[in-house]
């Protein structure tokens, strides 16, 4: 399923002084600022109503915080295990040699 369409969409671009502002271009994109204002048509991938839910979920910032949580659940599980099987070696040894 994809998430948007190309399409083209129309902008309002900062006049340069060899481009030929037009009546239409004054009317739909009015100056701003003393800048001159023309429009200009761009292909652009538009995204659909449905898909902007999940664009903006994952689209959030890294949480460190999390993370850290998670790095330290695992490294206290790895240590944990290695901790137990270290000492079933020991008692193994142990016994192996009694």
């Amino acid at each position: 399923m994809a998430a948007g369409t190309v399409q083209l969409v129309l902008v309002c671009v900062t006049a340069s002084s060899e481009d030929q502002v037009t009546a239409l271009d004054q009317q739909i994109c009015p100056s701003s600022g003393g800048r001159n204002l023309h429009l200009q048509q761009l292909q652009a991938y538009v995204i659909s109503p449905e898909s902007a839910g999940y664009i903006d979920s994952i689209a959030q910032p890294f949480d460190y915080t999390a993370a850290a949580g998670f790095w330290g659940v695992a490294f206290t599980t790895v240590i944990s295990l290695w901790l137990v099987s270290h000492g079933a070696g020991v008692i193994v040894n142990f016994l192996r040699r009694a």
